[in-house]
């Protein structure tokens, strides 16, 4: 078997590796990433995250969703699945959404499919009704954007859910879901693969 991001065959100089021989990615890719365990205030919601967004996370997240290798879904939540499992175990985890249109040059639910190796209920139910990419938008297009986050009316929320993404940038998205459960009882928890070094203190 070889790694899923530079083809070098698994296993090869390192004893760990040699051992698990589970991880999608070698250990020289894997050590790229930088993992990190994140935990701060979002819009007073805790909100936790496993890695820092640099070039190699960024890298294979864009080979992942935007070029669809499929293949790569399970790499993200490889070194902290067991751990995203005892955190959440008693949640229904919410993803948040993606325009239609990217939905559609994707192909396929890229957060649903990362998400999938954990064995817990996934749901679906935000509609994204703005059409545009975030990325080079001002300050102002962006809070705007917050607003084109809906629920969809037949929406089955259990009362504990943790909102999930691949990665927190400006935070509009989030901010965007959580205004479409305002005055809703649940109880709130997010979770983003990755976060932008701007979140870090």
């Amino acid at each position: 078997m070889r790694c899923l991001m530079c083809g070098k065959e698994l296993g090869y100089g390192s004893l760990s590796d040699i051992i698990s021989g589970e991880d999608p990615l070698c250990m020289e890719c894997r050590r790229k990433w930088q993992k990190r365990r994140i935990s701060f205030c979002f819009e007073g919601i805790r909100l936790r995250s496993s890695y820092v967004y640099n070039e190699a996370f960024s890298k294979c997240l864009i080979q992942y969703k935007e070029l669809a290798d499929e293949a790569l879904k399970d790499v993200f939540l490889y070194e902290d699945l067991r751990w995203f499992q005892r955190m959440y175990r008693e949640y229904q985890l919410v993803m948040m959404p993606s325009s239609l249109h990217k939905l559609q040059s994707r192909g396929f639910s890229h957060l649903r499919q990362m998400f999938e190796c954990t064995g817990m209920e996934i749901i679906e139910p935000f509609v994204k009704t703005d059409e545009g990419d975030q990325k080079g938008k001002s300050k102002a297009m962006r809070h705007a954007i917050e607003s084109g986050i809906v629920l969809r009316p037949d929406a089955q929320l259990h009362k504990k859910i943790v909102l999930c993404d691949d990665t927190i940038t400006t935070g509009s998205t989030l901010k965007g879901a959580l205004k479409a459960l305002a005055g809703m009882d649940l109880k709130i928890r997010i979770y983003t693969v990755s976060a932008n070094y701007r979140w870090l203190k």
